[in-house]
């Protein structure tokens, strides 16, 4: 069951809105869990199924017991999708490349990133060498300005995209 991520602490309102419209396509159950939460227990209780499970808060953040989500979902070998938030020009913080790194540090099985707003340019996000998997629109005046098949399709293709790297690294 991947985890939805996000790069940094997202606001709880988009993260929702990007991990919801993730799992109408991708399929299964739902889960929510909190960065506050203890890992270990959790991981160790969920079922394996196709679904999704999004975690609200920092990932990377110490928690009581000294580890942290990040590091729980590497030693679980817990396959994960990072959300990375966008501008509304479409430029992304730095922050999605570190975390990047700090999967690839903590043995995280990382399928992808999508990104949460802002204007997609799949052209320009393949520059940085990051996995991008695709965009969700995430404001209402970006989903206002495109058709609503346009934001299907983006999300129906960000989740084929998703799958199909997970089944390309057998994670």
């Amino acid at each position: 069951m991947p985890f939805l991520v996000g790069a940094g602490e997202l606001p709880e309102t988009q993260m929702s809105r990007g991990s919801l419209s993730l799992s109408s396509f991708w399929g299964g159950r739902f889960r929510q869990f909190s960065s506050e939460d203890l890992p270990n227990n959790l991981i160790d209780s969920i079922q394996n199924d196709d679904g999704l499970t999004q975690l609200l808060g920092d990932a990377a953040k110490a928690q009581l017991d000294g580890g942290s989500w990040l590091e729980a979902l590497g030693a679980w070998r817990v396959p994960t999708i990072l959300f990375a938030l966008a501008s509304s020009d479409g430029t992304v913080q730095g922050v999605a490349s570190a975390y990047v790194a700090l999967c690839k540090e903590l043995s995280v099985p990382l399928i992808g990133i999508i990104q949460l707003g802002g204007s997609w340019d799949a052209g320009k996000r393949t520059l940085d060498g990051l996995p991008w998997c695709g965009w969700i629109p995430n404001e209402e005046n970006e989903i206002g300005n495109l058709k609503a098949d346009s934001v299907q399709t983006e999300i129906e293709v960000a989740c084929e995209n998703l799958k199909r790297r997970r089944i390309m690294l057998n994670i």
